[in-house]
């Protein structure tokens, strides 16, 4: 592609003139620049490219972007723009031949259930006969290449080169997370999306946004991406969410439970094995049974068949997608075993989502609820004492550990946790070792109670300083459980076992 087309709708500046000048690859990262390539001097938010022109220089970049000047050798085709944060995404998706406008593209914000939402549409459109990709938390999926996610929504680079992708493999759909930081960080502004869902909105990532407010306007963003006739889909449960719809000079439709909505659900049986319940549409009605359990996400399932019905996928299609939807990894997964009780693992990590789950397993459960979790170090440090007092509230024993600590201290981090329980409530232990933290919990469980390993989800590793070391709550959980009844069937009485570990 020719550097006047990858640079067109942004104003720079330019060393020499740029007609008739090819661009082969374009590139943020100067450890990946080859000869010949376009290095692009991102001002990240941790990072300033600017620092690696040189390294760029040295393995060849031919053209280099940046936003101030800069010394290099005169073959250098230097690029000079104001902004290139803003300036980026224009590139990207310039260089990627607007991919979006290709595909039907789903964007699912909110702070929680964006993942379970992915999974459930991916699952309908399977069901419709139509192929997608999906790109989210747990990992990005183009048919059959399964990529580690970095972070929910990758970089513009990154992020354009998969949708081109799924166009060169004939992919009609691509279902993404969009996250409140890359709304903010401008991450998704050349991606036009023909339905954009907002869950809920609920305190998280106050550590970069500062105010519930802030968070709230980075997550309505999203509706300013979308296509001409796109609907935005809205959770009408949600007071901050269904206001918005006043401000919104887009197509609507909503979902809900709680209130009346465009598409809705009566009938609702839930259960700790299933959901079962009426769903509600303007075309009409169908019974859902549904593995998935909890009300949240009933919801999941609502805001999935609003799209879907906004984006006319066949009514018989959408139902059998939402019964046979399976679940997402971490998200309320059960960890199977030989035990006389249910445990789950679910990523819950703010005070609204333990608040759901917990709600879901005191409903359900036929006795009592224990609870393991911990809070992420250098994240939001806002949620801690509230999430501790979510925990104790809603269980009946709660044992606080370590989550992520990255380069905090753990014993601090669970410091501000108990600050919201302690002298409030006694029904908690500290265990700061996460695996012995879990082994404790199940220790403690009887037959009828309910373990819940929240926190972490589907991640399969644990961040402590600089080091990231293989950690996965339901591997752990099983590993424990396995020696626990392996160990009460030659004869070590697991009772025996909890009641020391009481005293």
């Amino acid at each position: 592609m020719q550097l006047k087309d990858i640079l067109n709708g942004i104003k720079f500046k330019a060393n020499d003139p740029i007609d008739c000048i090819e661009v082969n690859r374009v590139v943020c990262d100067s450890r990946l620049v080859k000869p010949g390539d376009m290095f692009i001097a991102f001002r990240g938010y941790a990072m300033d490219g600017a620092r690696f022109i040189n390294d760029a220089v040295a393995n060849g970049a031919a053209i280099i972007l940046a936003e101030k000047d800069f010394s290099a050798p005169a073959n250098i085709k230097k690029i000079l723009i104001d902004d290139s944060r803003a300036g980026l995404p224009v590139i990207a998706g310039n260089f990627y031949s607007h991919p979006s406008q290709k595909l039907k593209v789903i964007g699912v914000t909110g702070t929680n259930g964006k993942t379970t939402i992915t999974y459930i549409i991916e699952n309908i459109l399977k069901c419709a006969g139509k192929i997608s990709g999906v790109i989210g938390t747990i990992n990005y999926r183009i048919k059959d290449k399964i990529i580690p996610a970095r972070n929910t929504t990758p970089g513009p680079l990154e992020l354009q080169a998969m949708l081109a992708e799924m166009v060169r493999q004939d992919i009609g759909f691509a279902v993404m997370e969009v996250s409140s930081h890359s709304l903010d960080q401008h991450r998704v502004d050349g991606v036009l999306f023909d339905a954009a869902i907002l869950t809920n909105i609920t305190g998280d990532h106050l550590d970069y946004h500062k105010t519930i407010e802030n968070y709230l306007n980075a997550k309505v963003k999203i509706f300013g991406h979308l296509k001409s006739g796109g609907t935005a889909i809205l959770n009408n449960d949600d007071e901050k969410v269904a206001a918005i719809k006043l401000s919104l000079n887009k197509q609507v439709l909503t979902y809900g439970i709680k209130e009346n909505a465009d598409i809705t659900c009566e009938d609702l049986k839930l259960s700790l094995n299933n959901s079962k319940f009426t769903v509600k549409t303007p075309a009409g009605s169908f019974k859902a049974d549904t593995r998935l359990i909890g009300s949240h996400n009933v919801s999941n399932m609502l805001a999935a068949i609003a799209t879907s019905f906004a984006l006319g996928i066949d009514p018989k299609a959408i139902e059998k997608g939402v019964c046979t939807a399976a679940f997402a990894p971490g998200r309320l997964e059960p960890v199977e075993g030989p035990q006389p009780f249910k445990v789950f693992v679910d990523y819950a990590h703010t005070e609204d989502a333990l608040r759901n789950v917990l709600g879901l397993l005191r409903a359900a459960a036929d006795s009592r609820i224990i609870t393991v979790f911990g809070c992420g170090g250098n994240r939001d440090r806002t949620k801690r004492p509230l999430m501790g007092k979510a925990a104790c509230e809603l269980s009946d024993r709660v044992v606080v550990t370590s989550d992520n600590p990255r380069f905090e201290e753990p014993r601090d981090i669970i410091n501000e946790i108990e600050a919201g329980i302690k002298g409030r409530f006694s029904n908690y232990d500290i265990v700061i070792d996460r695996r012995q933290a879990i082994a404790r919990a199940l220790e403690l469980a009887s037959a009828g109670d309910c373990v819940l390993i929240a926190g972490k989800g589907h991640e399969d590793y644990q961040i402590i300083k600089d080091n990231v070391m293989p950690f996965d709550d339901c591997v752990v959980g099983r590993e424990i459980l396995r020696k626990m009844f392996k160990d009460e069937s030659s004869g070590n009485s697991k009772n025996n076992t909890r009641q020391a570990a009481i005293r």
